[in-house]
């Protein structure tokens, strides 16, 4: 018996408008990236068609959001509808979640004046787990379910025992949490399992989306069960880094070999932070060129720096973003420094100097820490209108 080999990708997030990020892109910019992004699946598709693969999985959150665009999900359409009869198994997430009238639906398609999707397209569109035996591997099932709105669960749905077609090979589609994972944030969690409760299920492996960053999980022999791909492509400051898509070969008792991540975007993101208390403008450039050397960045990356500490009088973040901007894509500096007030000298005669003394009497009485920052950022916004006749918002996340 050989091995099925497949294409996994996910989380692609096909019409994000990019606007939720700390990169604050500009409009020509944005979309630009939008389409780039776009591209990404057909790109994906291509290279699966020159492999040879046996299946494609997708875990979900291939869109965005329900207002996803007639264009781009034709542009899906056609893309799958490329590899024909190479089966494209589709487990919607909570983005591109599976409804009655959402674009996963072949006949809101066709009252759209849409083509549907090509008949090699298998979509899982209930909220229980279904099972499909693949249409030319008779021992390869499929199983998965589909996300019905766009709402986290707690639910523990691999607690269960999930039932399916009996098969030498079994592959599960599944969008959900994995215990453990803190890289995303606890706000991201939904649909969370364990890895016990993963591999008791006895698959012999696993597509898993939603969090976007790649990560196994293996097997007590140290196999790989499964897998997340990660996102394709960097939208957000936490997606830094080589996106990839998956590509490996499943056998009855997991991936056989490694599984094989290749990078289609042809930009990073690159994301970088530092302490600019007691540097001057000069050395605060400097360092960031050399960050730039060790970390390789290139001409078509994206460029994320998040400044912290005390920034140095005559230095400003519109400076270094001026200064550095033209050498990449997208170069963006983010202001997380406090002027270079001296809080310890002040004269208590004068209307800044009593303003210092009563801010650093609350904040050393506050009874968290919560409390005491909101005195602090108190106190910096205080002296920005006292000493700079000017507030912008600037001292909070």
């Amino acid at each position: 018996m050989t091995g099925i080999r497949f294409l996994q990708i996910s989380d692609v997030h096909v019409d994000s408008e990019l606007t939720h990020s700390r990169l604050t892109w500009p409009n020509d910019k944005r979309e630009q990236r939008i389409e780039e992004i776009n591209g990404l699946v057909e790109r994906a598709v291509r290279l699966a068609g020159e492999r040879e693969v046996e299946a494609v999985l997708i875990p979900g959150d291939l869109w965005d959001d329900e207002e996803v665009s007639q264009k781009s999900i034709h542009r899906l359409v056609e893309a799958f509808a490329s590899i024909e009869p190479v089966p494209v198994f589709i487990a919607p997430g909570n983005h591109d979640f599976c409804s009655p009238t959402s674009m996963y639906s072949r006949s809101a398609q066709v009252a759209r004046g849409m083509r549907p999707w090509s008949g090699n397209v298998f979509i899982f569109d209930r909220a229980e787990f279904q099972s499909i035996r693949h249409p030319s591997r008779p021992d390869v099932v499929v199983a998965g379910r589909a996300f019905l709105e766009n709402v986290t669960t707690t639910e523990r749905l691999l607690g269960v025992q999930i039932e399916r077609l009996e098969a030498a090979i079994s592959l599960l589609l599944f969008h959900g949490s994995l215990d453990g994972y803190t890289r995303e944030g606890a706000g991201k969690v939904t649909a969370p399992f364990s890895r016990e409760e993963l591999l008791k299920q006895g698959f012999s492996y696993a597509a898993l989306g939603h969090y976007h960053h790649f990560q196994t999980v293996l097997d007590p022999e140290g196999r790989i069960r499964a897998a997340y791909a990660g996102s394709p492509a960097g939208r957000t400051l936490t997606e830094d880094g080589p996106r990839t898509i998956v590509f490996g070969t499943a056998g009855p008792q997991g991936i056989e070999g490694e599984l094989e991540r290749v990078e289609l975007d042809h930009r990073r993101l690159h994301t970088v932070e530092f302490d600019v208390t007691g540097s001057d403008s000069g050395l605060i450039q400097s360092q960031i060129d050399r960050m730039a050397a060790e970390q390789d960045w290139r001409t078509s990356d994206v460029i994320a720096v998040t400044l912290h500490g005390r920034m140095p009088k005559g230095a400003s973040a519109e400076t270094l973003e001026t200064s550095r901007g033209g050498r990449y894509f997208h170069f963006k500096v983010i202001d997380r420094t406090r002027p270079d007030y001296d809080l310890d000298h002040f004269d208590d005669r004068t209307v800044e100097g009593r303003f210092i003394q009563e801010m650093k009497r609350e904040m050393a009485a506050a009874t968290d820490e919560s409390a005491r920052q909101l005195w602090e950022r108190t106190l910096y916004y205080g002296l920005d209108a006292l000493i700079q006749r000017e507030v912008h918002p600037a001292y909070e996340d």
